[in-house]
């Protein structure tokens, strides 16, 4: 058996890239290789070109009611902070202290009127400038403006903030329209927070995303009581700029595999929408869950559920939480068996590429395209390897 050329080679990045085409039609089009997901340079390139370069899902709006709340976390080696200001503005830095690097803050919380790192309490106000450096006497050419904390852009969007590196980034939410005039129609606003799951994945982030993304083609093999729910001869894909929507109506008849009404569940359909590069929406009914994947390492991420309901109060709507939440744990627990077989499949030394199901995948297909403009972009510039 000969093992996949790019397996120990030391050639440059660029030439594994460039062995996806993105400018060929799915119906000649290879996937990428199998470096893509395995190669520990690709990890690092995913956070510097991928990650570093786009918005991501940072908390929830809700985690910051009031001035000087905050949340914290930390994706893809950007360590992040967000917080009320006083004027009622979201504001998101670098959670990156300018004295040795210490997280300022960690998890959530409230922060009064500063920003204070737990290590030498060096203090930022609530829009990142340095307040206080204690017991720094004696210190020459020290400008204290340029020791605030470097600043992210934020926005929110729907019941979510998002960051992004890049504090000139342009604007998220005008891509964003169709989607959001899709959530409207379904009464979004309304819906509330209720809690949250998370999973690891031993498998690289993207083997996750690609399972998302092919179209229900694995759905009816793999998902046999969400299969039972939704019409697979409705299911669609449609592509926009830097997302996709995949939609479902709910099956016609009733199966007998489900202990509960599909249509109650799946309502007037399922939405799943993608945003590149990691999160995910999923609404069916009175309900909408929302997935954000972290990679970890080459062959693993963090999987992070928030679940939202237009009713929680009262018994049926408990039972219907309830239910559409231990719904959720089935699907994912096969997602996930799913994602890491892919990831040891991809290191046997009989697989290098595959192909797409053109009329399915389309939504890979379009993932693969834009990961490849950007790893191109990245190594084309001035920190390329």
């Amino acid at each position: 058996m000969m093992w996949p050329s790019w397996i120990g080679a030391r050639d440059d990045l660029a030439a594994e890239v460039a062995r996806f085409d993105p400018a060929a039609p799915i119906e000649r089009a290879f996937t990428p290789p199998g470096s893509w997901y395995t190669d520990p340079r690709f990890h690092a390139l995913d956070r510097r070109a991928v990650f570093g370069a786009s918005w991501l899902p940072a908390c929830r709006v809700d985690q910051l009611p009031a001035p000087g709340s905050y949340a914290s976390g930390c994706v893809a080696g950007i360590p992040w902070v967000v917080v009320r200001a006083p004027d009622g503005a979201v504001r998101g830095f670098h959670n990156s202290c300018r004295h040795k690097g210490r997280e300022v803050v960690t998890g959530a919380g409230t922060a009064g009127d500063a920003l204070v790192c737990g290590y030498h309490a060096w203090s930022y106000g609530l829009d990142g400038r340095l307040k206080s450096a204690p017991r720094m006497a004696g210190i020459e050419d020290f400008d204290r403006q340029a020791m605030s904390l470097v600043p992210l852009a934020v926005e929110t969007w729907g019941p979510w903030v998002f960051i992004h590196a890049d504090a000139g980034a342009p604007p998220l939410r005008p891509r964003l329209s169709l989607l959001e005039e899709r959530l409207a129609r379904r009464g979004w606003d309304g819906y509330r927070y209720v809690e949250s799951a998370e999973w690891v994945v031993e498998g690289n982030w993207k083997t996750v995303v690609d399972n998302y993304l092919d179209g229900g083609y694995h759905v009816p093999h793999m998902h046999p009581t969400l299969s039972a729910q939704i019409d697979m001869q409705s299911y669609r894909t449609e592509l926009l700029d830097g997302y996709s929507i995949q939609e479902a109506t709910a099956a016609r008849e009733q199966d007998p595999r489900l202990g509960y009404d599909a249509g109650e569940r799946i309502g007037e359909g399922a939405i799943y929408a993608w945003i590149y590069p990691n999160f995910m929406i999923n609404a069916y009914g009175p309900c909408i869950d929302s997935n954000v994947i972290l990679p970890l390492g080459p062959d693993s991420c963090r999987v992070l559920y928030d679940f939202f309901f237009a009713e929680s109060q009262g018994d049926a709507a408990r039972r219907f939480v309830a239910d559409s939440i231990a719904q959720s744990a089935v699907t994912q627990r096969e997602d996930k068996e799913i994602c890491e077989s892919v990831q040891i499949g991809l290191q046997s030394p009989s697989y290098d590429r595959g192909r797409y199901a053109p009329r399915l995948e389309m939504g890979e297909h379009h993932f693969h395209r834009m990961l490849a403009a950007d790893y191109r972009a990245a190594l084309r510039g001035p920190e390329a390897d």
